[in-house]
């Protein structure tokens, strides 16, 4: 095809000049000779009385303007959006607390003084208003139920005769399931209606002579012209029209197309299908950009399996070279147990109570040790997909800490759960081990001061609007040094000489994969100890 041959500035060029040149010129050749004919017979006949009422006309339309003027700049919809979400309006409508609620609302009417304000219940009563004297008692007089009354600000002109243009707009519950009343907020007009009224029929009155005068003489000329007029531009504008669609079509097809194919490319790209390739059909840019793009893709491709590759490859060998390092630690004490009992043995077996007890100790405790350091690099390898359900918190700290005989003596542990903290949506096992881990960190980091007196806080509370259940490990210990803070939660990052880092590591991930978070609390300088806030969605209730 000849458009495919065509460079795309050409097709844009022939574009642009079909649509644009072509309907023009038949338009300004027809408007001009009859505009220019009517203009000629009309304008002797009509200056004097065009100018007399002039004066009339402008300063009705003034009026008429400054009014509107007036309406268009009443910023209700944004006063009234801004109140329908204020935060403390909505929790105590949510509660339905009516001194409360009166209470915000002239706090917010303070700051809005110059508008009516209302707010209406669940139950479409009246709960405050600024005025004692508007609105009505019930929303449905004034707007309908609010069952009824639509999401976007509705303005009405109710109170029109009492001088106030109001809007009206529902108030939704923080998680936007429920209605829980209606914000409705007003503001003097400049006129009122039967105002304008008046004014407008003074400005009749001043045109009615002037017009009856330009009706009688200008009846015979309207008919004969409007006829032809309408005649004419109703054939202009069909030729128009034919001749702007067929071209449009016929020169947007060539243009489309290749753009079509290159946003379906774009599309699959960001699906992560890196194999898919744009079809070239054109001999013009478009077929230099659709080969680039399948270049670049191709590129693309290449290179994220290379870095995948490598990160996969860095990333393990980091973990290898830091288990390798962690294993050969306890060995070299395990290898010096074993050689002296064997040196004992040779020379002295007689006497191996006392020796073979401090050497077997050592080797269970290195044990341990390893074997508590393969626990860990397991969880964090291979930990499952979590299983979720709704959870009782308490619950899952009860069985944590059953697996401890008990504490040091040095640490005393308090637990703060409310008897009504709703249920989260986790898995029990996962949560299990996140508590696990901050409170063996929390012990561990206390049992390096055992001279002092340690402290271990765990309590729970939900959001204000009950969606989200937080969990708070509070310690005594030496605390996060700063340096440690931005990378606390990486693997390998640990406050502990032995330790491998993998503790909050273990923590993250499973946070994450219920949907939650943790972070670590901010403390004052004068403050020891470290605060960890873990949150979990709560079960929503149907």
């Amino acid at each position: 095809m000849v458009i495919n041959r065509l460079k795309f500035q050409r097709k844009l060029m022939i574009l642009f000049v079909g649509m644009a040149l072509l309907p023009t010129a038949v338009l300004v050749f027809v408007s001009y000779h009859l505009i220019s004919r009517s203009v000629e017979r009309w304008a002797n006949h009509q200056i004097a009385l065009t100018l007399a009422s002039s004066a009339a006309i402008i300063e009705g339309a003034s009026e008429i303007a400054h009014t509107l003027e007036l309406y268009e700049n009443l910023p209700l919809t944004d006063t009234a959006e801004l109140l329908a979400v204020d935060e403390d309006l909505v929790a105590v409508l949510d509660d339905f607390d009516s001194k409360a609620v009166e209470i915000r609302a002239t706090e917010l009417a303070d700051t809005h003084g110059d508008y009516l304000i209302a707010i209406y219940g669940w139950d479409g009563h009246l709960v405050f208003s600024t005025n004692p004297n508007h609105p009505p008692q019930t929303l449905t007089t004034l707007l309908g139920p609010l069952e009824a009354l639509p999401d976007a600000p509705t303005i009405s002109d109710k109170l029109a005769d009492q001088g106030f243009l109001i809007c009206g707009v529902p108030i939704f519950s923080e998680d936007g399931t429920k209605r829980l009343g209606a914000v409705v907020v007003g503001k003097s007009m400049a006129l009122t209606l039967a105002q304008m009224r008046t004014q407008m029929s003074a400005i009749q009155n001043k045109l009615s002579p002037l017009e009856a005068d330009l009706n009688a003489e200008g009846t015979a000329y309207r008919r004969t012209e409007r006829d032809a007029t309408i005649i004419a531009l109703l054939i202009t504008a069909a030729l128009i029209v034919a001749i702007a669609f067929f071209v449009s079509k016929f020169l947007a097809k060539g243009v489309n197309t290749p753009i079509r194919h290159l946003v379906t490319g774009t599309e699959e790209i960001s699906k992560g299908n890196l194999d898919y390739q744009v079809a070239v059909q054109t001999d013009d840019e478009f077929a230099l950009l659709a080969n680039a793009f399948n270049r670049m893709v191709s590129d693309l491709k290449a290179r994220t399996e290379e870095l995948r590759r490598a990160e996969k490859i860095a990333a393990w060998q980091d973990i290898a070279q830091k288990l390798a390092h962690e294993i050969k630690n306890p060995l070299t004490p395990i290898q010096l147990s074993a050689e002296r009992l064997q040196r004992r043995y040779r020379n002295n077996p007689n006497d191996l109570s006392e020796l073979l007890e401090r050497c077997t100790q050592t080797i269970i405790t290195e044990v341990e040790g390893l074997r508590r350091l393969l626990d860990e690099f397991s969880v964090l390898a291979q930990m499952p997909a979590p299983e979720l359900s709704s959870v009782n918190l308490r619950e899952t700290l009860d069985a944590t800490l059953a697996l401890f005989d008990e504490f040091p003596n040095h640490i005393d542990c308090q637990i703060d759960f409310p008897a009504d903290l709703p249920t989260v949506t986790a898995d029990a096992d996962h949560l299990k081990r996140a508590f696990l881990n901050l409170i063996n960190n929390a012990l561990e980091a206390m049992s390096e001061e055992r001279e002092k007196k340690g402290s271990l806080a765990i309590r729970a509370f939900a959001s204000t609007n009950q969606s989200k259940v937080f969990v708070q490990f509070t310690d005594t210990g030496p605390g996060i040094s700063s340096e440690i803070r931005p990378k606390l939660f990486t693997p390998h990052v640990s406050t502990k000489r032995d330790g491998m880092g993998l503790g909050l590591a273990i923590v993250k991930k499973v946070m994450t994969d219920l949907g939650g978070d943790i972070r670590l609390e901010d403390t004052q300088p004068d403050q020891n100890g470290a605060t960890f806030t873990l949150w979990l969605r709560a079960t929503t209730k149907n």
